[in-house]
């Protein structure tokens, strides 16, 4: 059992995912695919952040080749698409996607439906935001998440789950990304430091109902 992880930009990683990922023995690999790799192999994929948008896919063409691969498999594999890799789920199904309200920094989401991969989540979890696009619900699509200012915030097609936060990040993860964007403000990093063990309380539970999941699957 091995998990596909696609990265769209060379600092976006799988964060707090990776080490529960080594932690729980499990098998995964990377797919660089804004360096032009062009990997398929994997029980699931992971589909991760970056800082286009998927309307600037002529640019970016490795978003095209990501979205026919969400297309192809959205109802045989297990996809998990974080911040723009829930986007371009909802891209994959012909779905605007398009410049909305920013968000970064720590903000509360609401469950809207209950899904087997985020079994044991609270009712109005805080996550850590960082995005200025937002998408329309792919057609038959259950929303999951919704917020205050930016509704769309998770949602399941088939076997395909997109989340807007990033669920993935660690304390080291956000001070780097605070100190290295302009106009963000550092106390955003005193905010984690308080915030930050909760959030990745949440990360493992979701890993842990992704790995159950997975090994359901692969046994039939």
């Amino acid at each position: 059992m091995k998990i596909l992880a696609i990265k769209n930009h060379r600092a976006e990683g799988l964060g707090y995912i990776e080490e529960l990922f080594r932690e729980k023995g499990i098998e995964y690999e990377y797919c660089e695919a804004w360096n032009g790799e062009r990997k398929v192999d994997g029980d699931g994929y992971i589909i991760l952040g970056g800082p286009m948008g998927v309307y600037e896919a002529e640019k970016y063409p490795f978003l095209k080749w990501e979205m026919d691969l969400i297309a192809k498999n959205y109802d045989k594999k297990p996809i998990l698409g974080v911040c723009l890799g829930s986007q371009l789920i909802a891209g994959s199904f012909g779905k605007r996607v398009y410049p909305y309200k920013k968000e970064i920094g720590w903000f509360r989401v609401e469950k809207i439906h209950e899904d087997e991969l985020f079994r044991g989540f609270p009712e109005k979890p805080e996550v850590f935001q960082w995005h200025g696009d937002t998408f329309e619900l792919p057609d038959n699509a259950a929303m999951l998440f919704s917020g205050k200012d930016v509704p769309n915030q998770g949602f399941r097609i088939g076997e395909a789950v997109g989340i807007q936060f990033h669920i993935e990040m660690t304390l080291e993860l956000i001070e780097k990304w605070v100190k290295t964007t302009e106009g963000v403000p550092e106390s955003i990093i005193e905010e984690s430091r308080e915030r930050i063990e909760e959030h990745n309380r949440l990360c493992e539970i979701m890993v842990d109902n992704l790995i159950n999941y997975l090994e359901k699957k692969h046994k039939v």
